[in-house]
């Protein structure tokens, strides 16, 4: 999902929210449902060696179009990108820590959203493991060397 639509749906959700909950926790639920795609800019830059924001967000939609667009025989051959902050490895160990640190709830819930959303893409163009398991796209990028 683009990063537009992220920002659309997790808006309206979040204005909703603030009928429960209040205003601050609500902006850094907001905030991170949005910055959880940083990791995208990370994954460029480690792939890439170059820091252009822009290049970076072009770089992503080419490539997501092309794996869309593959069989998907095609897709499990393909070297999926690595992106440290989706999956459910990473919500579990943010949902444990927001025990002793409450503020981390918040984050927990927003990456939920953030993941919820992506899932139903993943979905439709079948690559649903590879969104919820953060291990099982480690695991494919090493084993896959098509690009």
């Amino acid at each position: 999902m683009l990063p537009k639509q992220h920002i659309i749906i997790n808006l309206i959700i979040c204005l909703i929210l603030l009928f429960f909950i209040q205003p601050i926790y609500v902006l850094i639920i907001f905030l991170s449902s949005v910055f959880i795609d940083f990791d995208h800019y990370l994954y460029y830059v480690f792939e890439k060696k170059r820091f252009s924001l822009k290049s970076a967000y072009n770089w992503f939609l080419i490539e997501t179009t092309k794996f869309h667009n593959l069989s998907v025989e095609e897709k499990k051959k393909h070297r999926y990108f690595i992106l440290i902050f989706h999956g459910l490895e990473p919500l579990i160990l943010l949902y444990l820590f927001s025990f002793y640190i409450p503020i981390l709830f918040f984050i927990f819930f927003g990456f939920l959203m953030h993941l919820i959303e992506d899932s139903i893409i993943a979905t439709k163009f079948k690559y649903l493991k590879r969104k919820l398991f953060l291990s099982y796209a480690i695991y494919m990028h090493i084993k896959n060397k098509v690009k």
